[in-house]
């Protein structure tokens, strides 16, 4: 979803260490490439060379800079202090997982959220214990209420429908760049998102 974005022949960019990730699309292909790797097996390697950009904020007059959150508004201050991004002049997007089910299947294949810490030679009795932990603690979708536009991420994977209408929202014209990432990024999980459903 982030880079779909960023490789569109549009205003947005992310600030990456004082860096603008989106208007040079050599350096965006090779952040995406680098971190996106065709080994459908290893699907939480994504991790190591994820690149999260920077909360503070560019005044540039017609550009439109993305942020990257994660369950919340809060992020940490380089200074160690949490504050709430401020989305009074922003449009919050929020891709969700319509399913418990798929979105605990998706955090253990990618070893995200709940499961990011479990051991890889955890015992099915333990394992089995942290995952009905997880269930019981998960919320039963993914979606947030605050978001100003919301949308099922599985759909949207499949459907160019879904895209078209995030698209619009944002005012972004689909390039073949953009589905050309999305492409890449669907074969890196070989036959994952297809055993969901």
């Amino acid at each position: 979803m982030y880079y779909y974005l960023l490789a569109s022949d549009s205003n947005i960019f992310a600030n990456i260490r004082e860096i603008k990730l989106g208007p040079s699309k050599r350096l965006l292909d090779a952040c995406f490439y680098r971190q996106f790797h065709q080994h459908p097996q290893q699907l939480n390697t994504w991790k190591h060379t994820e690149i999260w950009p920077s909360f503070e904020q560019h005044t540039v007059s017609d550009d439109r800079q993305m942020f990257l959150c994660c369950n919340d508004l809060q992020y940490e201050h380089v200074s160690g202090t949490v504050h709430e991004l401020d989305t009074s002049n922003m449009v919050v997007i929020n891709p969700y997982i319509a399913d418990r089910k798929k979105w605990l299947r998706i955090q253990i294949a990618k070893r995200c959220k709940g499961f990011v810490d479990v051991p890889t030679d955890i015992s099915p009795q333990a394992f089995f214990r942290h995952y009905k932990q997880a269930y019981q603690q998960c919320p039963g979708h993914s979606r947030i209420d605050s978001a100003d536009y919301s949308f099922d991420f599985l759909r949207f994977l499949q459907d160019p429908l879904e895209r078209e209408k995030l698209c619009d929202r944002l005012n972004i014209v689909i390039n073949p760049r953009m589905e050309a990432y999305l492409a890449h990024y669907l074969a890196c999980h070989g036959d994952f998102f297809n055993t969901l459903k």
